[in-house]
């Protein structure tokens, strides 16, 4: 990466702030079905991730996106939705493991599900990949009607996709992208670019902690999302020159086993000035530690900005954080689904462009976690909500989710 990337990133993240100051336009109220139906979305989703472990990452691009420069495919105007398509149909959620943001991801489902008359059920693989096409195969013999997972590992993803197409059962994902083979497809995948996500980190890091020594606790590995954190973070470190960042036991996004690992970091007397923890969980941990053992001068930093993390970075104990909302993934993973059932196009492919790094200066501005707050919030329009919207932010973004996916995709193979 070289400077003009920077500059690509800094030029299109600001853009995109300043739309998030406007609200969204609200989605089209449920209409009666139109008499002809567009044609259904193609069947094979494509996977950036795939594709980018077999090529190079192009060079980065010396000017900001722009929509002349987006791929020729456009997003076509949507028709309104109906909510025939939809009422009484069932959705089941394949939960990764346990994980509050896993959770909330759930219960935005379930809330947005509802606002379409749909029906919801949840399992849970426990991070375990055979469990996770026990559950696939346990849902289609209920008979529901699309399925949407979070895969607890890309290894073992593959024959959960091959379930749902042998049950004839369209089948979406969120946040890791599955393995995907020959003559097997998907219907969706929504995700945050879990690279981009610490590259913006490590960029804030290099810019408001210059020279300072980084450790990080990751979360669950395996799984991608972990490892994209892991590449992004350092790719802004190298970037600025700023030395390797040490990557610490892994503590699976959870507070309780983050704990044990900061104190013993601390106990090692390991020189360091900045934690990246994982998540807003992950960050829990390592603050009560510090508090506990009265550790001052070290930043601590973090990939969610969900509620706990505002008032945490309002009272100093974490300085940043990159938002990743599961409610947003599971909004736009629904609409997903909904304009399948209405026969309507949608991008398969969907990563999120983040809005910006919260921190003090603009922590009041972040998107709700509790889903609660979010569908107040999403009723009218404080944030961008609509598919349509991140749909042409993704289209615009889309080389460079490329070079970031290609980095993640040799890392994965070399770990």
């Amino acid at each position: 990466m070289n400077k003009a990337f920077v500059i690509v990133m800094v030029v299109v993240l600001a853009a995109s702030i300043a739309a998030c100051g406007a609200p969204a336009a609200p989605a089209a109220a449920p209409a009666a079905p139109a008499t002809t139906a567009p044609a259904p979305p193609a069947t094979t989703a494509p996977t950036e991730a795939a594709a980018a472990a077999t090529t190079a990452p192009a060079a980065p691009a010396t000017t900001a996106p722009t929509e002349a420069a987006a791929p020729a495919t456009t997003v076509p105007a949507a028709a309104a939705l109906s909510i025939d398509a939809t009422k009484g149909k069932t959705i089941g959620f394949v939960n990764a493991g346990p994980d509050d943001y896993y959770a909330q991801v759930g219960s935005a489902l379930k809330a947005i599900g509802a606002t379409f008359g749909m029906n919801y059920v949840e399992v849970n693989s426990n991070y375990k990949p055979e469990q996770e096409l026990a559950n696939v195969q346990d849902l289609a013999a209920k008979g529901v009607d699309a399925i949407v997972v979070i895969t607890a590992g890309a290894a073992g993803s593959a024959a959960t996709v091959k379930a749902a197409n042998d049950a004839k059962i369209p089948i979406f994902f969120i946040a890791g992208a599955p393995q995907i083979n020959s003559g097997n497809s998907i219907q969706g995948h929504v995700t945050d670019n879990f690279a981009m996500l610490g590259y913006l980190l490590g960029q804030w890091v290099a810019k408001n902690h210059p020279n300072a020594s980084c450790v990080e606790i990751p979360g669950f590995l395996g799984q991608g999302p972990a490892e994209g954190q892991i590449v992004g973070f350092q790719m802004a470190l190298d970037e600025a020159k700023q030395g390797t960042c040490k990557v610490l036991k892994s503590a699976e996004w959870q507070s309780d086993k983050a704990i044990p690992i900061t104190q013993d970091l601390i106990a090692s007397g390991t020189p360091f000035d900045v934690i990246f923890a994982a998540n807003g969980e992950t960050a829990r941990g390592v603050i009560q530690v510090f508090g506990e053992l009265n550790v001052t001068g070290k930043a601590v930093v973090s990939v969610n900005g969900k509620e706990d993390e505002w008032a945490w970075i309002k009272d100093g104990k974490e300085a940043a954080s990159v938002p990743n909302p599961p409610s947003l993934n599971a909004d736009l993973s629904m609409q997903q689904i909904v304009r399948y059932f209405n026969k309507q196009p949608y991008e398969q492919e969907l990563q999120i462009v983040p809005a910006s790094v919260l921190d003090k200066n603009n922590v009041s501005g972040a998107i709700p976690w509790v889903t609660g707050t979010y569908m107040q919030g999403r009723a009218v329009n404080t944030f961008k909500w609509d598919l349509a919207y991140y749909e042409g932010q993704y289209l615009k973004m889309k080389p460079t989710f490329a070079q970031f996916d290609a980095k993640v995709a040799e890392y994965m193979k070399a770990h």
